[in-house]
């Protein structure tokens, strides 16, 4: 398995998997940290900082990290899709190692940029001067939340890739997954619906709630508190992981080359 992995870092610096995966992060960052931090309505963004980055991010990584995950898998099962390389794969090593290598080195490069996009979140925020220490406890917290449905999702996006060569339809499959997931956040009345989607589990997981807030007071008598997470959508991501893993791997050891 060693050297499988070294063969696939190898391959993944010629295809500069890591270096697209870091423009999407990128893109997610610069949507994610936009704003007025120092105009004469930033007051209560500076006072409740650290609090609302955890209820406003979680959307954010809705959006990109499936996209990222998408992408990630699909450079590096297309690398071997394009010269039908799997054939000669087969030869010296067996399917199942193959399909464990390849997800094992974009699982590890997706949960990296993950932890980029977490530092510098937390970075940016004592930069521009949020009021306290980083509440590491929340937010340590956060990280395991964006962590979790990244690395589910990627379960899912892994498989199709390594499973169609025609690599449109794994990612199409993700784009429609991502608005679906989008569109669970916005309705919060049924958790049975993000908890039920993969890429729901980013709201379902959401800790972190604003209340107070109207259309006519706006911010002055907002505030930020916890929120109730449902078991159900822990359980949810365990399983779908396990069963994205098993299946992918299954129907790609049977795959007709």
């Amino acid at each position: 398995m060693i050297r499988l992995l070294k063969c696939e870092l190898i391959k993944m610096r010629r295809r500069y998997v890591f270096l697209s995966l870091l423009a999407v992060t990128a893109a997610g960052l610069v949507f994610s940290l936009y704003g007025d931090y120092s105009g004469p309505g930033s007051g209560f963004t500076i006072k409740n900082g650290w609090l609302l980055f955890l209820y406003q991010l979680p959307l954010v990584n809705g959006i990109f990290f499936p996209i990222a995950a998408a992408v990630t898998a699909s450079r590096l099962a297309d690398a071997e899709h394009k010269g039908s390389a799997f054939k000669q794969l087969f030869a010296a090593e067996k399917r199942g190692r193959i399909y464990d290598a390849k997800l094992i080195t974009g699982l590890v490069t997706m949960l990296l940029s993950v932890l980029i996009y977490w530092v510098v979140i937390l970075v940016f925020g004592i930069a521009v001067g949020f009021e306290g220490e980083p509440p590491m406890g929340l937010y340590l917290r956060y990280l395991a939340c964006i962590a979790a449905p990244t690395a589910v999702i990627y379960f899912f996006q892994h498989g199709l890739s390594m499973l169609f060569k025609n690599q449109a339809a794994s990612f199409f499959a993700g784009v429609i997954g991502t608005f679906a997931g989008v569109f669970s956040m916005f309705l919060p009345q049924f958790p049975a619906l993000r908890n039920s989607l993969p890429w729901g589990l980013y709201g379902a997981m959401q800790f972190i709630g604003l209340f107070g807030w109207t259309q006519e007071t706006r911010y002055e008598f907002a505030y930020f508190e916890m929120m109730h997470t449902e078991p159900a959508a822990y359980a949810a991501a365990a399983v779908y992981a396990a069963v994205f893993y098993a299946l992918g791997k299954y129907m790609f050891c049977r795959k007709e080359i």
